[in-house]
């Protein structure tokens, strides 16, 4: 037995089944809703026992909130909401572990249920009745029927085996070419970058020799940039969840600006890492990177 999760948007235009693949891609900010730009959208978690592919029964539904933005997406949202849960989770577990006294600080316990009141809310037997009728495709509610929710990113393909086989070693020697251009000094890459334009002129593989010379390009541009300290930077400081069994790490969270100056960006690192210190120190088991780029 199995378990498969499905996500159900409770809209005032009717019950509408949000995909996997365009949940996660509003997650990662890769897609958007703007038909709701700019509300608060009540959303359905659906957590399903499933045998042989068919649906059992219902294991948990849990009501959630999604925060649209002006541009139709919830990246922000859902992390604003993530660290308040964390912060409220942990004052609330620190003042519990306090030894009983005359004097109660109730500010944590009402912190953490203001969360929930803006965050989470309780499906109701209707709402159950709307998502399974849904799932087993019966009609016990007069509703009108579920529709698919829609992104602005259209569907990708269906990617075969194969393909994903020839994604992976083309990824290998992709990664093997940008390791070779990463050490290479300015006159160097010059150098791969005219030879690589005079190969794709007359060699069959001229598109992937294009390829290599905007590599080589890019890389002596940031070394140039690097050396003179001209042009625009970007100070970037980012919060990673490090992964011990997958030893991958993912970033919850990133704040950057533009900077017009190599040592405007080293004096933005430093001033986004104090006004966000709260953020980075709240996390147990996270590791922090600063970085300037141009």
């Amino acid at each position: 037995m199995a378990l498969s999760v499905r996500f159900y948007l409770f809209a005032e235009d009717g019950l509408k089944r949000i995909s996997q693949r365009l949940m996660m891609a509003l997650v990662h900010a890769q897609d958007a809703m703007p038909q709701y730009a700019g509300t608060k959208q009540k959303v359905a978690d659906v957590i399903l026992e499933v045998e042989d592919g068919k649906p059992l029964r219902i294991q948990q539904a849990e009501g959630t909130f999604l925060r649209f933005d002006e541009r139709g997406q919830v990246r922000e949202g859902l992390v604003a909401s993530g660290f308040a849960a964390l912060n409220t989770g942990l004052a609330l577990q620190e003042a519990l572990r306090k030894p009983p006294s005359k004097v109660v600080n109730l500010a944590p316990k009402l912190n953490r249920e203001k969360w929930e009141r803006e965050n989470r809310w309780t499906l109701s037997k209707e709402d159950l009745d709307l998502i399974a009728d849904d799932i087993w495709g019966r009609k016990r509610v007069a509703a009108s029927k579920v529709e698919r929710a829609k992104g602005t990113v259209p569907k990708s393909p269906q990617i075969t085996f194969d393909a994903r086989e020839a994604l992976r070693e083309i990824q290998t020697g992709i990664s093997s070419i940008d390791n070779k251009l990463t050490w290479l000094s300015e006159p160097s890459l010059k150098g791969v970058a005219h030879e690589s334009r005079q190969n794709a002129k007359s060699d069959v593989d001229g598109p992937f020799w294009l390829a290599v010379a905007q590599a080589a390009d890019r890389y002596h541009e940031l070394l140039v940039r690097r050396r003179t300290g001209r042009g625009a930077w970007y100070a970037v400081v980012s919060i990673l969840h490090w992964d011990a069994v997958r030893r991958t790490a993912d970033t919850s969270a990133s704040f950057h600006e533009r900077c017009a100056s190599k040592k405007e960006a080293e004096d933005a690192v430093r001033r986004l890492l104090a006004e966000h210190g709260k953020l980075f120190s709240a996390i147990a088991r996270s590791a922090t990177r600063r970085r300037y780029r141009c």
